[in-house]
């Protein structure tokens, strides 16, 4: 599998993730913040996903975008 697919992956769990946040912090937002929920929906590579925060799934969606643009557009690696 390559970059890009592996991105993709990452970026679509994290955003089912703040999905399921979003909604759980209606009913307990320190809950939602905090637990790992065992659902088998839940990818087990992207478990730690789970134990993010919205503000932190949020951030962590943008920098996955960044990283896929990057990709499209042909840098590998920004700092070489």
């Amino acid at each position: 599998m390559d970059d890009a697919e592996l991105l993709r992956r990452e970026l679509r769990a994290a955003r089912d993730e703040l999905v399921r946040k979003r909604a759980d912090e209606g009913d307990d937002p320190v809950a939602a913040a905090s637990q790992l929920p065992l659902m088998p929906e839940r990818d087990d590579e992207f478990l730690r996903l789970a134990l993010m925060s919205v503000n932190e799934l949020e951030t962590h969606i943008e920098r996955l975008e960044r990283d896929l643009d990057d990709l499209k557009n042909g840098i590998d690696h920004p700092d070489d």
